[in-house]
């Protein structure tokens, strides 16, 4: 499933209905705030937070997720969350 997300973010909507899916308002709120600060839209901020989470995640990172990912009914649209999150407060951080 998470591939699937993944493949289709820069979709218009697939981002945002992800988030909904989720059942994370706030998270969509502060992805689009993230994405606005860095001038990009909602999908491609979120296909830059997987893509750059997988190039860089140490082993810590890795482990969490998957920790995450083993307690979820719904493991794909958790590591899209938990990603998401550390981006978010990466942004934030960057542009603080």
């Amino acid at each position: 499933m998470l591939s699937d997300i993944i493949s289709r973010l820069d979709d218009p909507g697939v981002a945002e209905t992800a988030l909904i899916e989720a059942g994370d308002l706030t998270l969509l709120a502060d992805v689009q705030d993230a994405a606005g600060r860095l001038d990009l839209e909602t999908g491609e901020f979120m296909s830059l937070a997987v893509r750059r989470f997988m190039e860089r995640a140490d082993d810590d990172a890795w482990v969490q997720l998957v920790g995450v990912m083993g307690r979820s009914e719904t493991p794909g649209l958790v590591v899209l969350s938990t990603i998401l999150k550390r981006a978010v407060v990466d942004v934030r951080e960057a542009v603080a």
